[in-house]
């Protein structure tokens, strides 16, 4: 299915009839683009990330971009952002040629940025983090501590966000928290126009009806937002258009009334998608891989259950149950307060940490593509390094490592395939691609993977549930924590829903739905 490219002046006919009509929007009886990108074309040496793009924004809108990873949606809101300057094309602010050389410059022409991958500052505390680089001083210059936390609280509170100490560091809160702050502290500093970057992909869902409701304020100030997410369900309840990108290019600029998650799939995919998962060619073994018992920590209680050898568990709750503090905890990364966890019938020791963990055959793919990864670093090197030792030996050998990395590479379908592409280069859903891989080179017995999907497109999150289920049927024990409901039910064998720290009895995944799954929490 495919729609034809609009001409970067184009407007359907019917949209100042919708406008008026979904009341929503303010501020929207002129047609004239606060900002205007047109035929923008962009390449990372061999590779075309954009070909002849053109993207308008209006006052007050919200304007939604979605497509595939790899698209070509990072690349143009970089180059929106002032992060890339080298490109072809025009880029018109307010009507006139804009000239970012750097997202400073463009913060100070109202364009400010929110990256998915989030730029605070954990150390620092909630407070310090709103208001970085910008803290209120008293009258004889030093940082005025009271009114800063006395601002801090109220801003959060009046985006819907009450009871958050800001005198506490940032990272003893949730990652949903974190980008809330990160949220605020680029609409603090006045940006008119906003860029969202999977704003909604680590929130928990009572979070993204506050985020909604902050982004529906935002508008009733005439302010502007670029909403680029995964989650066409959030997609269609801000966006006043949607922009699809498919390979580099812009295939429609649809109205909210002519959109539906169906059509957006297919222009998205260029095809319908296939929603089966591949067969489970077997059923769960008896062998018990690993048996959790009563393990307990500050943010979860009394957590038991077994993985099973060919059975994949999953762990569903919103940002900030505990579930994905269990996962952590049983590579060794959070420390428990009691119980026991014993793999292949042997017993940790108390205190055990990941080398412990990986020794036994456990593996664990992290949330955070940030914290786990090496961006500057090619793809090979972020792949092979959990197993330079068993590869190469004593002495490095690139060679070995670049043969070793490219099997997993195509195993996963990152896109481009290149061994030598830099992993910061990449699109979310492929750097999440790359996380997984790294663990792959050398299959483990027991795969822990939390958010696999997060910040994917609908095709690659295909993708990465074939792979897990793939794991699954070799006879590999997999553990899935997430907050997306959707994953875990295409996914697991056995569900578990946490809240506040407490987790539900096994449901088996046979019949189970997203509205069961949300009484249960």
């Amino acid at each position: 299915m495919r729609t034809p490219e609009l001409s970067c002046s184009g407007v359907r006919g019917h949209a100042r009839d919708h406008v008026a009509a979904s009341g929503l929007i303010a501020n929207t009886m002129t047609y004239t683009p606060v900002l205007q990108l047109n035929g923008i074309s962009k390449s990372f040496q061999s590779t075309q990330a954009l070909k002849g793009v053109c993207f308008d924004l209006r006052p007050g809108e919200v304007h939604a971009l979605v497509g595939e990873n790899g698209a070509g949606k990072s690349t143009l809101m970089r180059i929106l952002a002032g992060i890339y300057q080298d490109y072809d094309g025009t880029y018109i602010l307010d009507g006139q040629p804009a000239d970012l050389r750097n997202p400073r410059v463009a913060l100070q022409h109202g364009i400010g940025m929110i990256h998915q991958e989030l730029s605070v500052i954990p150390e620092l505390s909630v407070a310090e983090n709103l208001f970085l680089g910008n803290q209120p001083k008293t009258s004889w210059g030093a940082v005025d501590w009271f009114k800063m936390r006395r601002l801090a609280s109220e801003e959060l509170s009046q985006a819907g966000f009450d009871g958050i100490d800001v005198r506490r560091p940032l990272s003893d809160f949730p990652l949903g928290i974190q980008q809330v702050v990160e949220m605020l502290r680029v609409v603090r500093s006045g940006a008119r126009i906003l860029i969202m970057d999977e704003p909604t992909s680590a929130l928990s869902p009572g979070e993204v009806e506050r985020l909604i409701e902050l982004i529906r304020s935002l508008k009733v100030q005439n302010r502007s937002i670029v909403f680029i997410s995964h989650f066409l369900e959030d997609v269609l309840r801000v966006a006043d258009r949607i922009t699809v990108l498919r390979d580099g290019r812009k295939v429609a600029t649809l109205d909210r009334k002519e959109a539906t998650a169906g059509k957006l799939i297919s222009l998205i995919l260029g095809r319908e998608i296939e929603s089966a998962l591949p067969a489970t060619a077997m059923a769960p073994h008896s062998d018990v891989l690993v048996d959790v018992d009563a393990i307990s920590a500050d943010s979860f209680q009394d957590v038991s259950f077994q993985i099973k050898r060919g059975e994949i568990i999953g762990m569903y709750g919103p940002v900030g149950a505990g579930h994905f503090d269990v996962a952590r905890a049983i590579f060794g990364l959070y420390r428990l307060n009691s119980g026991r966890i014993t793999v292949d019938e042997e017993l940790l020791p108390d205190g055990f940490e990941a080398p412990v963990a990986i020794r036994h055959g456990l593996a664990y793919a992290t949330e955070s593509r940030r914290q786990s990864m090496f961006l500057q670093n090619p793809i090979y090197q972020n792949i092979t390094l959990p197993h330079l030792r068993r590869i190469t030996g004593v002495l490095p050998c690139r060679s070995r490592e670049i043969e070793a990395a490219v099997g997993v590479i195509e195993q996963v379908n990152v896109q481009p395939p290149n061994p030598m592409n830099v992993v910061g280069n990449l699109s979310g859903g492929n750097q999440q691609k790359v996380a997984i891989a790294r663990w792959l080179t050398f299959p483990p017995r027991v795969f822990i993977v939390s958010e696999p999907t997060r910040g994917m497109d609908v095709g690659a999150k295909n993708e990465v549930l074939g792979i897990l289920r793939n794991l699954r049927n070799q006879g590999v024990g997999i553990l899935v924590a997430s907050s997306e409901p959707e994953t875990v039910l295409a996914i697991a064998d056995r569900v578990f829903a946490f809240s506040r720290g407490t987790m539900t009895k096994a449901q088996v995944n046979d019949g189970i739905t997203k509205d069961t799954l949300m009484r249960l929490i």
